[in-house]
């Protein structure tokens, strides 16, 4: 659960949030020292991993590391069948990759998993066939989102190349981005 925006907040809070021990000091709260996940943000901007902090920094934070990688995805069938390469970010946390209908977990796109429904992602191609699922705009990660492509042709591949980007909801900072390579091939 995210610390709020605004309004008060107190060290108290801020261990509940991230952890750590009493008697309580800012100190244990550096991004990437061990508590609070490196890369955190919040509404003033990062939390700082050496130098100056405060009670301000937490603004907006909370203990969720989002964390998405590039995938390379190939399908390949013998003709006549058809050939689907995907990507699906799940409403689970979980990241998988579909091959022709059969889904391989590849990667925990949030943790914990249980604040997976607080963030959204956006797809924008770069290159390709535009895959299957909303592009080009936001939507919401509190249900599973899939985006494929197919190839029925004999001899022919399709492909897609695409970004994903996730954000928590209602905020505009990217939390993490992957590019992706889709790729299904029909063999004669």
């Amino acid at each position: 659960m995210a610390l709020p925006a605004s309004g008060p907040l107190t060290l108290a809070n801020i261990q509940t949030e991230f952890g750590g021990s009493n008697p309580i000091s800012l100190s244990e709260y550096y991004a990437g020292g061990g508590l609070v996940p490196a890369g955190t943000t919040g509404t003033y901007g990062a939390v700082p991993s050496s130098g100056t902090i405060s009670i301000r920094n937490f603004y907006g934070t909370s203990n969720v590391v989002i964390a998405i990688t590039n995938q390379t995805i190939s399908a390949g069938v013998f003709s006549p069948d058809t050939a689907e390469a995907g990507y699906r970010l799940n409403s689970n946390g979980k990241v998988y990759k579909n091959q022709n209908g059969s889904l391989t977990e590849i990667e925990t796109w949030c943790t914990p998993t249980s604040e997976a429904s607080n963030y959204e992602a956006r797809v924008t191609l770069i290159s390709g066939t535009t895959p299957s699922g909303s592009v080009g705009t936001w939507v919401a990660l509190s249900s599973t989102r899939d985006w494929t492509i197919q190839e029925t042709t004999p001899g022919d591949t399709d492909t897609s190349s695409f970004t994903v980007e996730i954000r928590r909801t209602g905020t505009t900072t990217v939390l993490d981005s992957a590019t992706i390579d889709l790729s299904a091939t029909v063999q004669l």
